[in-house]
């Protein structure tokens, strides 16, 4: 038998039609900047310097992707990113899963204490200058070791995934270890299966965070040829706008036009990102109600 469709009421209609205007000129309104900035980085300086603000081109010249491209040192930088990308979000999310799933055993001796010490690193830090120093006292300078060390786990992320291991039925892993399953058993076949969406969420915001980071590449990354694409894109930047920058990485760049370079940088970074996102948006908004309120 066929279930009965609920017929919606004349005020629920209006109701819904507003939201979706609403919603729709908001995610306009977030996209013009990113429309402007892709039809500014495809259109000639003139157009650029002419008209203050347009969100599709009049003419199109790739003229700054091909100054772009026009660098031996562009794929070099892209795999360096690539790499410390993959690699630190692989290791941040080992690391933080495994250790939210200690910490949300209750049977762990001085649990309340380890999870008080996790807490305590998101209000307090040692600073800059005192994680330089223990970075730099390990020879970890000019080493993508650098990068991935110091940030390695994030509370914040910790204590999320520890909620949704948590809300797991403690049942499952007692029939598991009924059936021979050790605890890192459990963890493999039991437990990361069914945090998929979790997994997902949090490894998407360590990407992010991986590929975006900036200032810690500045700090200990000294030899070009092991920058990352947010470096190699600023000096283009500089450059192109007649400021100082490293010219190893961009020497073998013509003029570049600041205006069209600016916006085809910004498009160029923020894409890998955006091409990822589609991919693991299913599980965002699953993997983003860990921890709320359930009603």
């Amino acid at each position: 038998m066929k279930a009965k469709k609920v017929k919606e009421s004349a005020g629920s209609r209006i109701f819904d039609v507003i939201n979706i205007i609403l919603l729709a000129g908001v995610a306009f309104i977030c996209m013009v900047p990113f429309l402007f900035v892709i039809s500014a980085s495809v259109s000639p300086l003139g157009d650029v310097l002419s008209r203050r603000f347009f969100i599709y081109p009049k003419h199109i010249d790739l003229s700054s992707y091909q100054y772009l491209f026009s660098s031996n040192t562009l794929i070099r930088a892209m795999g360096n990113s690539f790499v410390i990308t993959f690699v630190g979000t692989v290791l941040s999310m080992t690391v933080t899963v495994m250790t939210a799933y200690v910490l949300s055993k209750p049977q762990l001796l001085g649990r309340k204490v380890l999870n008080a010490m996790v807490v305590f690193t998101m209000l307090f830090s040692g600073g800059m200058i005192p994680t330089y120093l223990v970075t730099s006292g390990l020879h970890l300078n000019d080493t993508w070791w650098a990068l991935w060390l110091p940030g390695c786990v994030s509370a914040y992320n910790m204590i999320l995934i520890r909620t949704s291991i948590s809300a797991l039925p403690s049942e499952l892993e007692e029939a598991a270890e009924m059936d021979g399953c050790n605890y890192f058993q459990s963890f493999v076949r039991i437990v990361l299966p069914l945090i998929r969406p979790t997994l997902a969420t949090f490894s998407l915001f360590y990407a992010v965070g991986y590929w975006n980071d900036y200032f810690n590449s500045v700090l200990y990354i000294n030899d070009s040829s092991k920058y990352p694409i947010q470096i190699w894109l600023r000096n283009i930047v500089m450059l192109s706008s007649g400021g100082f920058a490293d010219t190893t990485s961009v020497s073998d760049l013509g003029y570049v036009p600041p205006q069209n370079i600016s916006y085809a940088v910004i498009v160029f970074a923020t894409l890998p990102i955006l091409c990822i996102y589609p991919f693991v948006q299913k599980f965002f908004t699953k993997g983003m109600m860990v921890g709320s309120v359930k009603g």
